[in-house]
């Protein structure tokens, strides 16, 4: 059969025990993992890379055989997926779950995860122009993005991003730390036709064990990414909202490639550092205008979980502010099923909500667009937090097929933009992610009320650092030695 890349169906079986086709296989085998779906693993290192001018030839060949013996296929990640979901259903039906789970991960442990990627630098530091992607935006960088994305300049950037030439970026991921730092310290020792310039840690944040992921402001992360396996779709309720989406949201022919099989993506790195005791004072002032609009003199509990599920969009358990609540809550799942269509006015998820800057679910309608469109503008964030020097963060990694025309049109059209969704009043920025001049801003007084409270809050998330890279696929990184 022919792969169809315009399609929402999804790639492979709806059954989760069901067999890919040859066609289905022979792609993931030559596309890295971690781009159809996250890696999933808790514990991360990025090793951030610069080649030496005058080893070409030796570098190309380091990746080459950390390609052949390490780099991790989308094909093999499908593999430890399948073995990984067979153990969580098969402990569903034991008496002791939990130990059963446990026992049965060490006697089958996923494999170290390892992506590798390469900057518009590192193509031109191996002599691989020629092969690189023809992308303007690729191009230019993080850097060149700085004024349209009201990030900070360069030169105030955290170092080493502010100086070094970024060529490569080698991902190791597991859930045991101690694995990913004994990969990380292999792989920098092999390392002789360059060096490990920088390295950042990542660590998922997670409610209880195997929970969902959250982010160091408390709030559940990544939840409704787009899902490109037809099974992982299946799974979902799709009667407002489908997070299905055609594999060409994100792949993108690799020039370096296979003809038929080449494919890969362009990913953004962004070190994004999270002022916790900021974001938890706006959202206290935030409380604080709701219980005097009530009536109070000091705000209740109730109080501060609205004013935070007002400036996400979701309530710290990921449940959506603006849909009605259920019997089991989030027992059975972080509800995604949803659009804007009955909150046009925005009283229950005001439209400056994070979620709702970042993914509109249908209100570009009123100002002219299509859901259609916006749906091309989708990204697929592969995030995991960071802890360093007494600071926190996310390190916030999303792959698309479009760098300009989806990550960067969603930051300054969108989130960056107050203006979107509403002219009069203003909306204003993303009060979680917005970078540029906070303005008033007005939210709902009580909860569906039409009355607003005008409140101004402070940027609590702050840019770091940051590259741009395209994940190319396999058969061009196995190939590579002999490609200069």
């Amino acid at each position: 059969m022919t792969i169809d890349f315009d399609s929402e169906t999804g790639i492979g079986p709806k059954d989760p025990n069901g067999q890919l086709s040859e066609e289905e296989k022979a792609l993931l085998g030559d596309i890295q993992g971690n781009i159809l779906k996250s890696h999933g693993r808790d514990h991360s290192q990025h090793l951030f890379i610069t080649f030496d001018a005058a080893k070409k030839k030796e570098a190309r060949t380091w990746l080459a055989e950390l390609a052949k013996n390490k780099v991790t296929s989308a094909l093999k990640q499908w593999d430890d997926s399948r073995t990984r979901a067979g153990i969580f259903a098969a402990a569903e039906s034991k008496d002791d779950p939990e130990a059963y789970r446990s026992a049965e991960l060490v006697k089958h442990p996923s494999s170290i995860f390892i992506n590798v990627m390469l900057s518009s630098k590192g193509y031109d530091a191996l002599d691989l122009s020629s092969k690189r992607p023809d992308d303007e935006t690729f191009r230019g960088g993080a850097a060149a993005a700085v004024p349209a994305l009201a990030d900070p300049p360069r030169e105030k950037w955290e170092a080493p991003f502010n100086t070094a030439e970024m060529h490569a970026l080698v991902i190791i991921a597991d859930d045991d730390p101690g694995r990913v730092a004994t990969e990380a310290k292999a792989i920098t020792s092999s390392l002789t036709s360059g060096k490990v310039v920088h390295v950042e840690v990542g660590k998922a944040l997670r409610r209880g064990e195997n929970g969902p992921v959250h982010e160091h402001f408390g709030f559940a992360d990544g939840v409704s990414d787009p899902l490109y396996f037809a099974k992982d779709i299946a799974q979902q309720q799709t009667t407002n909202w489908n997070p299905a989406a055609p594999l060409n949201l994100a792949l993108v022919k690799d020039p370096g490639g296979d003809a038929t099989t080449g494919y890969g993506t362009f990913l953004v790195y962004r070190k994004l550092e999270q002022d916790v005791a900021r974001f938890n004072q706006d959202r206290y002032e935030l409380a604080k205008a709701l219980a005097k609009a009530d009536g109070r003199t000091d705000p209740n509990h109730a109080d501060r979980e609205l004013a935070g599920a007002y400036l996400v969009g979701r309530f710290p358990d990921g449940f959506p502010v603006s849909e009605k609540g259920t019997p089991e809550g989030t027992d059975n799942g972080i509800p995604n099923n949803f659009n804007f269509d009955a909150d046009t006015d925005g009283l229950k998820c005001p439209f400056q909500a994070h979620i709702r800057k970042a993914n509109p679910r249908g209100d570009t309608k009123r100002l002219g667009g299509t859901l259609k469109d916006e749906r091309t503008r989708r990204i697929s964030r592969r995030a995991i937090s960071f802890e360093s020097n007494g600071k926190v963060g996310l390190l916030f990694l999303c792959v698309q097929k479009d760098i300009k025309r989806q990550f960067e049109f969603m930051q300054a059209s969108w989130i960056n933009n107050p203006d979107f969704v509403q002219q009069q009043p203003k909306t204003g920025l993303d009060p979680v992610v917005g970078q540029g001049t906070e303005i008033a801003q007005q939210w709902p007084e009580k909860y569906g009320s039409t009355k607003k409270i005008t409140l101004s809050l402070k940027q609590a998330v702050h840019m770091r650092g940051g590259e741009y890279f395209f994940i190319p696929s396999m058969g061009f990184l196995k190939g590579v030695a002999a490609a200069g």
